[in-house]
């Protein structure tokens, strides 16, 4: 084959996970663990198909120091091709528990492909047991290539079957789409290795990743429309899990916010505006709290945080971090007002055993009191 026919192919594949990439990285908010696998199936991917052209394009090069290149890039190539198994197992799982942490032998049964390609790879360095390069620096298959496929589809195989053990627990779409997600990577597969010299089986995943993303946009009821950060329903689906996970050393953060005056901010200069303002209130919470938070609108201008293994001093912090954020904000004046805020924030200590609408309940009241004391002090300034 033709070097152009293997650039054609890697870049359509590349452009394509490049903006799938763009769209979920820009999304905002704290991402759950399996938006986050997502981004590394994507990642790995993307990592394949990069070493797979490099491949191709240094076999039969002959410029000083090339064997060693091609050499190397070879082996990362087989060792990182099980990676989009290994992490489709993983988001598969993440998926069916949502926010619990992979359980330990899940995480051994999928990255379990990933240490037989790494041996497979060491081995061809001395024996060419998967791939060698010949006299001219021509990569060519090894005897036991085949083993290599083998490990590269089991995690695919074992996703498949998860997938039927655990059928009911995911949604009837997320099931078929799932059940449909590594078909198209096998056929290309099966092509690739009956026709040495074509190469179809990144593109097929490429596109296959395409449509589990627009799928995932199509059915996707957990973010705020405006905002894009996670909605009411979510945020207090979110703090139940964590009070029915809550270890006894440990204690809840949670921070109850409200924009204030921001009926005077949409009846004085308009709703694009008021949109306008959320949204980038919206990004300055997701600058100053980071990845600790969970990060939710809660209805209107008012917005929700919960962290987990939360102290005194890890609220008190992220909150002071946060108002100097907003306080440089204004300092620059990129809106005809100045933003801030009212708050209530507060700790739900493993001995107290209020559930979550009573704690939300707290917040709420820290936060009107709160917000009493800032229209009293507005009143006095004037």
């Amino acid at each position: 084959m033709p070097i152009l026919y293997y650039i054609q192919n890697s870049s359509v594949a590349i452009i394509l996970i490049a903006i799938i990439l763009l769209y979920v990285k820009g999304q905002g908010g704290r991402r759950q663990a399996q938006d986050s696998l997502f981004v590394a199936l994507l990642l790995a991917t993307m990592a394949i198909i990069i070493l797979e052209l490099s491949v191709d394009i240094l076999s039969g090069r002959t410029f000083y120091g090339s064997r060693t290149l091609l050499t190397c890039v070879t082996f990362l190539f087989y060792v990182a091709n099980p990676l989009p198994g290994v992490v489709y197992l993983l988001y598969l799982d993440q998926l069916h528990r949502r926010w619990v942490s992979i359980p330990r032998g899940i995480g051994i049964i999928a990255f379990t492909p990933l240490v037989i390609a790494f041996i497979l790879s060491c081995m061809s360095l001395f024996g060419g047991v998967i791939f060698s390069l010949d006299a001219n620096n021509l990569y060519q298959r090894g005897p036991l290539f085949y083993l290599i496929i083998i490990a590269d589809y089991l995690s695919l195989f074992l996703g498949f079957v998860y997938l039927l053990v655990y059928r009911d627990s995911f949604k009837q779409k997320d099931f078929s789409l799932f059940l449909f997600f590594p078909l198209p990577v096998l056929v290309g597969s099966i092509l690739q290795a009956v026709f040495f010299g074509m190469e179809v089986t990144g593109i097929s995943l490429a596109f296959t990743l395409l449509i589990v993303y627009l799928q995932m946009q199509n059915t996707q009821a957990n973010k705020d429309y405006l905002t894009s950060l996670y909605n009411r329903s979510l945020s207090e689906q979110y703090l139940q899990y964590l009070i029915g996970h809550q270890k006894k050393t440990q204690a809840i953060g949670g921070i109850l916010m409200d924009i204030n005056n921001f009926k005077q901010i949409n009846d004085t200069h308009g709703h694009d505006l008021g949109d306008k303002t959320l949204r980038i209130f919206s990004r300055l919470l997701i600058d100053s709290f980071g990845g600790d938070w969970f990060i939710g609108r809660f209805g209107g201008d008012e917005f929700i945080l919960f962290r987990e293994r939360a102290t005194q001093q890890d609220l008190e912090y992220d909150l002071k971090n946060f108002q100097e954020s907003l306080e440089r904000f204004n300092a620059k004046q990129p809106l005809p007002f100045s933003l801030s805020v009212s708050q209530g924030s507060a700790l739900k200590e493993p001995s107290n055993e209020i559930d979550g609408p009573s704690f939300i309940n707290v917040l709420d009241r820290l936060m009107y009191q709160d917000k009493r004391h800032y229209h009293a002090n507005v009143r006095t300034e004037h």
